[in-house]
């Protein structure tokens, strides 16, 4: 299968169909010595371009550039400087702003402080929470859906680099935010957790997150730990992202209307910058 050359993802391959695409993503590349299946965690995202971080990375990396462009840092260095420490302080007056408003009680009973970032994070705030999905086919809509200019990305992490909670359980989340995050630089990997908040949207979307302390990684902030063989990168192409996106509406129903299924998505899917043709299941011929 050909290769990919990426400055950020060595070894990532670029299959030519779906059905090669398929192929790699069901393959047992990382698991070659375990008579167990590989599982993975799949995320998908629109530019290989860009690196894995959290949305707490990101907007504290963009207020430090305009910290930089006002004069309040030195030099073109700062820009890339994020550290554990700037994400955690951050998190800490997150968390501490949502309580005052009273999100931290949800029907009447105080949920905990992890409970809390899952929260707001499923509901668009920034946090360091990275959003990956069980389904392999949900993150390859989140690949295709975006950037049709761009080559893709589509992430499989094998469960061997990634460690925390094990499915439908939330062991070590009825802590306070300190205790949360006091041990995240023990470990070499990042951990997993599946949102403990219900919700229509992480349901459809088998959606789960995967969090760690700051690094500074070619790939990015987020450990995606150091078995290399456990990390599975696919690039698509955007010529594969229409035919894969047109599959994924006419033979699996996966769009926006169904990965999104409450009332926020649905009037997001029925917004102006959505084709009307996005109301039915249909794609138009060529």
């Amino acid at each position: 299968m050909k290769k990919f050359e990426s400055e950020l993802f060595e070894n990532a391959f670029e299959p030519e169909t779906f059905l090669e695409l398929m192929e790699l993503a069901t393959s047992n590349i990382g698991n070659e010595h375990n008579q167990v299946k590989p599982i993975r965690m799949w995320r998908g995202q629109g530019d290989i371009r860009w690196a894995i971080n959290s949305g707490a990375y990101r907007r504290i990396y963009e207020s430090k550039i305009k910290g930089m462009l006002s004069g309040s840092f030195k030099s073109m260095a700062d820009r890339d400087i994020v550290e554990e420490e700037d994400v955690s302080s951050y998190e800490s007056i997150l968390i501490n702003q949502a309580k005052h408003k009273g999100f931290h009680y949800i029907d009447g009973k105080i949920i905990s402080d992890f409970e809390l970032l899952a929260r707001l994070q499923h509901h668009g705030a920034a946090t360091r929470l990275v959003d990956f999905s069980k389904n392999l086919l949900v993150s390859l809509w989140f690949c295709v859906d975006s950037s049709p200019n761009e080559t893709g990305l589509l992430l499989g992490l094998l469960n061997t680099n990634f460690g925390g909670d094990i499915e439908d359980s939330i062991m070590h989340t009825k802590t306070d935010y300190q205790q949360f995050v006091e041990n995240l630089k023990a470990f070499s990997h990042p951990l997993f957790i599946e949102p403990p908040i219900v919700s229509s949207r992480i349901s459809s979307q088998h959606g789960v997150f995967l969090y760690s302390d700051v690094v500074h990684e070619k790939t990015g902030s987020l450990k995606l730990g150091t078995y290399t063989q456990g990390r599975l990168f696919i690039a698509v192409s955007p010529s594969l992202k229409k035919v894969i996106r047109d599959i994924l509406i006419t033979t699996f129903d996966i769009r926006q209307r169904t990965l999104f299924p409450d009332f926020e998505g649905f009037c997001l899917s029925n917004s102006v910058e959505n084709n009307i043709e996005a109301m039915l299941r249909q794609v138009k011929s060529e």
